[in-house]
């Protein structure tokens, strides 16, 4: 088959959207598809892959995107030739999958990665009705003009049902999917060393962008309070966004246990995941992210704030071994599990073990394979 992927997240934009579609892209072409992406912005960018086919785009505002309204003249020819159109997102490319689908008679396949409902909370509140008009009105418009509209998680599916009822049989759940190979690496004390942080310390780790949606100030002052109540804890922090300076004040107390390595290339990061022993999310608005299932590939058990998006990793225990998470109720709770998480070793090594079981749901290979079968299904559908 000769499938496009449009999406406006792809590397060197770091996201768990970016790093997802690259991964997808990539195994397309190990199992013999003429797998083909499109995006806007970053044209110099030296991909290592074949057939990413670039646009140049003019910057939003400092979010790091690129908006275009055309492709040019090399990713026209590209999308003039293909079986079908999946669009990641409803804003700019996802709108030039749905046009070259409907000018060729092609099938579009619609995914929506963000709740971006609870992402819209973070906005000022006076653009709050425009903003909702607009963003609800892309993804109902990709939802209803779909064969087939997917999400990472069920939680998601039902918001798009709820958005687009009457497509609302069109939507299923499709989950991400990493390169389990890859996260394979023993703990690495020699990291560990270079940050000054002992080898018998517990290490919290997080990895994305700092921004107010994923709720990180939660556990700065989780940590704090833990720390202070005699917990031998430390956070190591991946990533960068306009929340840091507002996380390294209120870390202040504690500031020799916190650790702000900034934005790091993602072929870094199964390194760095060897070092920690605990995976530290509170976000709420999250959907399926790869970096918790990165985080279960590594073997490392995750800790965060009761939200829908946790049922997707979330295992009821019944067998008497150690659920692969623990999800706090409230921020009282969160610091009481950063305490208990430190001190309770064996508990660690049995969470960390499922962990890495629960991981195998996620193997990108038979993700991709998933999507193969999607996309037949969606170009014979077409067909009839």
């Amino acid at each position: 088959m000769r499938i496009g992927q449009f999406s406006d997240s792809l590397p060197p934009i770091i996201n768990g959207v970016s790093a997802f579609v690259a991964e997808h892209h990539s195994q397309l072409l190990t199992q013999g598809h003429d797998a083909h992406a499109f995006t806007f912005g970053y044209t110099h960018t030296k991909d290592t892959q074949p057939n990413i086919w670039r646009t140049a785009g003019l910057p939003i505002f400092a979010s790091g995107f690129r908006m275009g309204l055309t492709l040019n003249a090399k990713s026209h020819r590209a999308a003039t030739r293909l079986d079908i159109y999946h669009a990641h997102e409803p804003f700019f490319s996802g709108l030039q999958a749905l046009r070259y689908a409907k000018w060729h008679n092609r099938p579009f396949v619609f995914t929506n990665h963000t709740r971006h409902d609870i992402y819209l909370l973070n906005y000022p509140r006076f653009t709050l009705p425009l903003s909702r008009h607009y963003i609800f009105g892309l993804i109902r418009t990709g939802v209803n003009n779909s064969v087939i509209a997917t999400a990472p998680s069920e939680d998601t599916a039902q918001f798009l049902r709820g958005l687009a009822p009457e497509s609302a049989h069109k939507v299923r759940v499709v989950r991400n999917g990493v390169r389990l190979d890859q996260f394979d690496n023993t703990s690495d004390c020699e990291a560990r060393d270079s940050l000054g942080i002992d080898c018998d310390a517990t290490v919290f780790m997080y990895v994305g962008r700092l921004t107010p949606e994923k709720n990180l100030v939660a556990f700065a002052d989780a940590l704090t309070q833990a720390v202070h109540n005699g917990a031998d804890a430390h956070w190591v922090v991946i990533g960068d966004g306009p929340c840091r300076e507002e996380l390294a004040g209120r870390l202040a107390s504690v500031q020799d246990r916190a650790h702000f390595l900034g934005a790091m290339p993602r072929e870094r990061i199964p390194r760095l995941l060897a070092m920690a022993d605990v995976f530290a999310t509170p976000s709420l608005s999250e959907v399926n992210p790869v970096s918790v299932i990165e985080a279960l590939a590594s073997g490392k058990p995750y800790l965060g704030m009761q939200a829908a998006w946790w049922d997707e990793f979330h295992v009821a225990s019944h067998n008497g071994t150690a659920p692969p998470g623990y999800l706090a109720q409230d921020d009282a709770d969160l610091a009481q599990a950063v305490i208990g998480l430190s001190r309770n070793v064996p508990k660690r090594r049995a969470m960390a073990l499922e962990a890495r079981k629960l991981s195998h749901r996620f193997d990108i290979r038979d993700i991709t394979a998933n999507w193969i079968g999607i996309y037949h299904e969606a170009i014979m559908h077409s067909r009839t």
